[in-house]
């Protein structure tokens, strides 16, 4: 059997031949008599339903399925094997658009792939070479020029560009990048050249992790999608219960047999999927990942929010605040030294100093030597020269007394400016103090407003941060539920604590030190789509924009799909109780009770795809 004939036996070329051949059938039916050829085509086109309907019940188990099975079943042994064909004609329609559906999800992440760039060009020994992009590896140097494509995630180490990032997080206006800020691959270099170091490669890049998460998201099987199923487990036996007090008054089979038809639920096996499909379609054009209906179910019921503030409330990338320079020593110089000290420090405090000692040299040389002390700060060395940056435990590291007035210097400008406070230190002597802070997002205070005036009852603030630093930013914010001082035991402690039967907890965090906090919360949401592996693993939903305003976004889009799908369950009850009127008023027969079925199949439909539209 060669490759095309094996074709016509795969969806969605085996349902469009089955529903040409029960048509022909039921043409020859009704304009010429042959019932026996309908038939065939019937008993043909029954398999797989049946096969579909049977199989759960070997587990005990009752679906959607189950029941059109049974309503099929019912027709074969009332010879109605026109009933027959339209149960057949509407089940295969159902798994043409679920093929459909599908399809889409598949093209989508090939579209997403086909955005990838295919080359970059690398720095080595002072040249610039052109290489595969599947060639890049973890921490290669590669410039980008204006009007190229970034070729994998990375963070810039030379020169400032705008770069368009909508593919990634839905967002049309340019983000300027400067030294030290991340940046996306297959985003648009618009305007400038850039370095990059590369950080995240291949499979572990953002784009590949779009796609994956959207394959994962299509796969998992929503609380919602279980709903139909559960009213069948219901509904199945309240059928049989009416089917058989039926037969006992009337003592007619046909009126059994039109009850079944007529509750025959196909368009819910449908209808919700199509729902849950469009609303996770319209998340990922707005740069947010959701993982399944069941998370969209969970998002219309929050009613308490836990954020953790760095990277979520506030940037995560920290800022100078202010900056005091003892006499004796020249903005120049002192930035010069400052920049040299952190030069190859990773830590985002001194990421910070670095890219504010930017703004006063053009040139900031490499240190000789280069150590961090622990949970302190940093040392480098520069000719003669030693410099230290740190807190004030670095006094003792750089041989000056702890009774010094220098301790009491940073103790006053720490309580004055409720701010932690950088001592440098240059060759053994204070030079100056630099105070750095976490800056709320723009839309912050914007996005907490809006999450109460849509219904959200109560937002609670986790911090590792000092309580004073906290209370001054959860003020600003209009946050008043404020827990400071946290490790992140504490924060799963704490979240244990908010957790009740009736309403749903939402987790909104970005780091490794959230996950255990993500993992418990009834929904957990990672922020920024330049967060861990681990933290994009562990999340239920996804914000790859670093947007605050679309968590408002995220959970009325929750709320709009499960009020579809409720509409669709009410359709679906009122279609069934017209439906029984009029058999038991004696209007259909089984084959004008498929036929109603498969024409009032159409409504949930319809209600659904409005999802599309909105």
């Amino acid at each position: 059997m060669d490759f095309t004939f094996k074709k016509i036996f795969q969806p969605p070329i085996r349902e469009y031949i089955l529903v040409v051949f029960v048509l022909f059938g039921l043409f020859l039916d009704y304009f010429l008599g042959l019932k026996n050829v309908l038939l065939v085509i019937a008993v043909i086109g029954s398999i797989i339903p049946l096969a579909n309907g049977v199989l759960p019940l070997l587990k005990r188990k009752i679906t959607i399925d189950t029941f059109n099975a049974f309503a099929l079943i019912i027709t074969f042994i009332t010879r109605e094997f026109r009933s027959s064909a339209f149960i057949i004609l509407m089940l295969s329609f159902a798994y043409i658009l679920e093929w459909h559906m599908t399809n889409r999800k598949n093209r989508a992440i090939d579209r997403l792939m086909k955005l990838k760039p295919v080359k970059a060009f690398i720095e080595r020994g002072g040249m610039i070479e052109e290489i595969k992009t599947e060639d890049i590896k973890k921490g290669d140097i590669l410039v980008v020029e204006e009007g190229l494509q970034i070729p994998t995630d990375g963070v810039v180490v030379f020169g400032e560009a705008s770069v368009n990032e909508a593919i990634i997080t839905g967002e049309s206006m340019p983000v300027r990048k400067n030294v030290a800020d991340n940046v996306f691959g297959s985003t648009v270099n618009i305007n400038g050249t850039i370095k990059i170091k590369a950080t995240r490669v291949g499979k572990d890049s953002t784009i590949e992790r779009i796609a994956g998460l959207i394959n994962e998201a299509s796969k998992h099987k929503s609380h919602s999608e279980k709903i139909a199923d559960r009213f069948a487990k219901v509904f199945l036996p309240f059928i049989l219960i009416i089917g058989a007090i039926t037969y006992l008054i009337t003592h007619n089979i046909l009126y059994v047999a039109s009850l079944f038809l007529i509750a025959c639920a196909d368009d819910m096996a449908v209808a919700i999927p199509l729902a849950i499909t469009a609303s996770i379609g319209k998340a990922a054009k707005r740069g947010m990942i959701i993982k399944g209906g069941e998370w969209l179910d969970v998002l219309s019921r929050v009613k308490t929010i836990v954020i953790d503030k760095t990277g979520t409330l506030t940037y995560g990338d920290l800022h100078i605040a202010k900056t005091v320079i003892k006499d004796g020593i020249s903005p120049k110089d002192f930035w010069t030294f400052v920049g040299i000290a952190e030069k190859l420090s990773a830590h985002p405090s001194g990421r910070a100093i670095y890219k504010e000692a930017m703004n006063y040299t053009s040139t900031i040389p490499d240190p000789k030597s280069f150590s961090v002390i622990k949970g302190t700060g940093a040392s480098a060395t520069y000719k003669s020269h030693e410099i230290i940056i740190g807190n004030s435990d670095v006094l003792s590291a750089a041989r000056i007394p702890k009774d010094s007035i220098f301790l009491q210097e940073i103790k006053e400008l720490t309580e004055k400016e409720n701010l932690p406070v950088d001592v440098v230190v240059l060759d053994s002597k204070v030079i100056g103090y630099i105070l750095v802070r976490d800056i709320p997002r723009a839309e912050a205070k914007e996005s907490i407003t809006k999450l109460k005036k849509i219904g959200v009852e109560k937002i609670t603030m986790f911090t590792g941060d000092a309580k004073n630093i906290a209370d001054k930013i959860g003020k600003e914010l209009g946050i008043s539920d404020i827990r400071s001082g946290m490790k992140p035991e504490d924060k799963l402690i704490e979240l244990e604590k908010l957790i009740t039967k009736d309403d749903k907890l939402a987790m909104i965090g970005d780091g490794i030190n959230d996950t255990p906090a993500l993992m418990r919360a009834d929904i957990g949401i990672a922020m920024g789509g330049a967060g861990t592996e681990v933290v994009m693993e562990t999340a239920d939903a996804i914000i790859f924009t670093d947007k605050l305003n679309l968590l408002p976004e995220m959970i009325l889009l929750g709320r709009k799909t499960m009020s579809v799908i409720r509409g669709d369950m009410v359709i679906w009850l009122l279609s069934n109780i017209i439906g029984f009127a009029l058999v038991f008023l004696g209007f259909v027969n089984p084959a004008l009770a498929a036929f109603y079925n498969f024409a009032t199949d159409f409504f949930p439909l319809i209600n659904s795809s409005r999802l599309f539209r909105d």
